[in-house]
């Protein structure tokens, strides 16, 4: 056992870690909400309150089993579909103990760099993977007479607009 790690060293795992832990839940929420979105326009072949309770949690569904019944009812474009199946491939990789799988290697100074490069891929492939589910839902909604682009900077704005601080009343005052 060596000396204790200076945490500062640890400072760009846990960053790329943090980001990437990031990508994969909007990957996965990606997948669901364009389960729902495509349920509510009468795309595929289940009921909206079957997505809803795939999306709000109330029906317990992987994203392996989200996408798996998402090719099974809807065709899908083999490079969309590849994309997907990387970036569950990932995601998973991630989620289920790559962190604690690497821990020699994290503990190492000399091969702490290849842990960050390793997770800085994975996150590349699971970002893949959720532009490929972004194109989908855009081809969706756009089948429906709907613009995604106006759609996105629309919640974008009311995000924005949610998370401005607070007015201290001095403008109420005028």
């Amino acid at each position: 056992m060596g000396p204790p790690i200076d945490p500062k060293d640890l400072q760009p795992l846990f960053y790329w870690a943090g980001l990437t832990l990031n990508a994969c839940q909007q990957f996965e929420y990606g997948v669901k909400a364009l389960m729902v979105a495509m349920a509510q326009m009468g795309v595929v072949g289940f009921s909206v309150d079957e997505a809803v309770a795939i999306i709000e949690g109330e029906r317990k569904t992987t994203l392996g089993n989200a996408l798996r019944m998402l090719k099974g009812r809807v065709h899908i474009s083999s490079g969309w579909v590849d994309s997907m199946d990387a970036g569950l491939e990932a995601r998973n990789r991630f989620i289920h103990g790559f962190i604690p799988n690497a821990a020699d290697r994290i503990a190492d100074p000399a091969t702490r760099g290849s842990v960050v490069s390793e997770i800085k891929e994975i996150r590349r492939v699971v970002l893949d993977a959720d532009c490929a589910v972004s194109e989908m839902m855009e081809t969706v909604l756009l089948d429906r007479g709907l613009d995604w682009k106006q759609l996105t900077k629309q919640w974008s704005d009311e995000v924005q607009a949610m998370n401005r601080p607070a007015s201290d009343g001095s403008e109420d005052a005028r």
